[in-house]
C-alpha cells in the first residue's frame, strides 16, 4: 500500500474512496518548518532595516525637525534650524531677534551629529541650492511652518536618501530619487 499526502475516507460517491484533506501531523510539520524559516530570517531582516546607518540617520533627521516644529507650536515661538554641511550636523535654537540669547551653547539634545559613514551632500531650500560650505538656516514659524526643504544624505557606499519637508504638512517624504540640485 502506498502512503499519500491526502487522507482517504469513505464517501457517498459511486467510486468509494475520495480525497478529503491533510492530516493533523502533516499540518504540524509544515507549521514547524515555517516557524524555523521565520526564526532564521526575521533577525537578519530586522538588522537590515534598523541598523542601516543611512536609514537610521534619515529617521533621526525627521524626528529632530518634527520635534522642533512641535516645540515651536507648543511654545508659540519661532525657531531656527541650522544645517551645516561642513560640520555634518543639524541643530536648532530659539529665534531671538532683538533679544540676547542667554544659552549660546548647543546642548546635546538640541543637535544631531551624523555618523562618520553618513554625510550631508546637498541642501535645497525653497528653490535655492546651498553650497557645501558654511551653514544654512531654516526658519520655523511659531505655527510650525517652514520652507520647502530637501536634505540629501549619502553613505560611504554611495547610497543616498533625500528627506523632504513640506511647509504646511507634518509628514516628511524620504526617497532615493534624483533631487532638483
Amino acid at each position: 500500500m502506498q502512503l499519500s499526502l491526502l487522507t482517504r475516507s469513505w464517501g457517498n460517491s459511486k467510486r468509494g474512496w475520495h480525497e478529503q484533506g491533510f492530516t493533523l501531523i502533516e499540518l504540524i510539520v509544515v507549521t514547524f518548518l515555517i516557524g524555523i524559516m521565520l526564526s532564521v530570517s526575521i533577525p537578519s531582516l530586522r538588522d537590515t532595516f534598523l541598523n542601516d546607518p543611512l536609514k537610521a540617520t534619515a529617521r533621526k533627521v525627521i524626528g529632530l525637525v518634527n520635534g522642533v516644529r512641535e516645540l515651536a507650536v507648543r511654545t508659540q515661538q519661532p525657531y531656527l534650524l541650522h544645517i551645516s554641511l561642513l560640520e555634518n550636523r543639524i541643530w536648532f535654537e530659539k529665534d531671538v531677534t532683538g533679544e540676547k540669547d542667554k544659552n549660546t551653547e548647543t546642548s546635546q539634545e538640541r543637535q544631531l551629529s551624523f555618523p562618520e559613514s553618513v554625510t550631508i551632500t546637498g541642501l535645497w531650500l525653497g528653490g535655492d541650492e546651498t553650497s557645501a560650505e558654511g551653514d544654512s538656516v531654516v526658519w520655523i514659524s511659531k505655527k510650525g511652518y517652514l520652507n520647502d526643504t530637501i536634505i540629501r544624505i549619502e553613505d560611504d557606499a554611495g547610497n543616498h536618501l533625500n528627506v523632504q519637508f513640506y511647509p504646511f504638512l507634518d509628514p516628511a517624504l524620504v526617497s532615493d530619487q534624483a533631487t532638483p540640485f
